[in-house]
């Protein structure tokens, strides 16, 4: 009898959980266990051909969603969040480079997603409730203007 493919060594490491390395310039901002928002939509423009009612549509401008990204409060990677807000509050939150990494439970590469002109427009930590076994979670919000290869079409 045959095993279905899922049942195989790599269907193995595909359905354990993923991983997320984030950096925000050459600030490793550490493993994260949740990420949404990675996102892009284009704005529908037409263009009709002189005064006839023929017309195109087409993708106009990409919008990018706004990223969230949590994951259980850690030493490392908390301090390194608190410096970058902290700069951000003293410069104004300056757009740099940044990226998102997928990883596999066993640490190998998925799939990177580069961001451009990113910066962080909120933080928060869950509640503090020690006589629940719940972990503190923070959650960084960031905004950024594209991961789509640059010099596409329109830009971004």
């Amino acid at each position: 009898m045959t095993q279905p493919a899922t049942q195989g060594a790599t269907g193995l490491a595909l359905a354990m959980s993923h991983r997320f390395v984030v950096t925000a310039g050459a600030r490793n901002l550490g493993a994260w266990t949740k990420v949404s928002g990675l996102s892009v939509d284009w704005d529908l423009a037409d263009h009709r051909v002189g005064d006839s009612d023929q017309y195109f549509k087409y993708a106009a401008i990409p919008r990018y969603g706004k990223l969230r990204i949590s994951r259980a409060a850690e030493e490392t990677g908390t301090a390194a969040v608190q410096e970058w807000l902290a700069e951000v509050k003293t410069s104004g939150g300056t757009p740099e480079e940044g990226g998102i990494a997928l990883l596999t439970s066993a640490g190998a590469q998925v799939a990177v997603w580069a961001l451009r002109e990113m910066f962080p427009i909120s933080w928060s930590i869950s509640d503090f409730d020690a006589s629940t076994s719940k972990v503190a979670v923070e959650t960084l919000q960031l905004a950024y203007s594209g991961f789509l290869t640059p010099g596409s079409r329109y830009g971004r």
